[in-house]
């Protein structure tokens, strides 16, 4: 990839009809700011192709042979470590069809023949929220390891408490200073002294 395409945005396409992949990709291709780096004519194919690519967003058709859009939509959603937006396309706007698309986790729906004013929004905002909810991710890995982190502490205090028959304070200082001697984090010291007590 050149330094010009460094900063476009990268696009993936699962459709079964070629028709509506040229016609979208060259839609995206005139807004300047969004390169194709994939195309897939099913979802099974999409898969493996799409782990290659690594895309920022992909346009999924519904109804495709092989494996449909919605099963694969939830497939990414699962199994993928980032969160890549998925919007839906399809010739159908049947209110069984968007709920379902809903719950496999798909981010906005586009009814065919695509058209270029509709296309732009439907990434933009699909982008917007991808980002809240990668954000929103952390906020909650964070917090779970504070929690783990808070949990591993209390019970390797608990146990310098017992074995050394010291009171609370001096235990969570004990500790901090072994943390910061061996240059380690207080859950990591916490982590390593459980194991080693545990086997003592």
């Amino acid at each position: 990839m050149s330094n010009s395409d460094e900063h476009l945005i990268k696009v993936f396409i699962v459709d079964d009809e070629p028709l509506i992949r040229m016609d979208l990709r060259e839609m995206l291709h005139e807004s300047l700011v969004y390169k194709v780096v994939g195309e897939a004519k099913d979802g099974s194919e999409a898969l493996e192709l799409i782990k290659q690519a690594e895309p920022d967003i992909i346009f999924m058709d519904v109804r495709m042979p092989k494996q449909d859009g919605i099963t694969t939509a939830k497939q990414i959603q699962e199994n993928f470590a980032s969160i890549i937006p998925v919007i839906m396309l399809t010739a159908y706007s049947q209110q069984d069809l968007i709920e379902q698309a809903s719950a496999a986790g798909v981010f906005a729906y586009l009814t065919k023949p695509l058209r270029k004013p509709d296309l732009i929004p439907a990434i933009e905002i699909s982008l917007a929220r991808a980002v809240e909810m990668r954000e929103l991710r952390q906020e909650v890995d964070t917090l779970k390891d504070k929690i783990e982190t808070r949990k591993l502490v209390e019970k390797a205090k608990g146990i310098l408490m017992t074995r050394f028959d010291i009171p609370e304070q001096v235990a969570y200082r004990k500790l901090q200073k072994e943390a910061m001697d061996k240059r380690m984090s207080l859950k990591e010291m916490a982590q390593i002294l459980l194991e080693t007590l545990a086997t003592s």
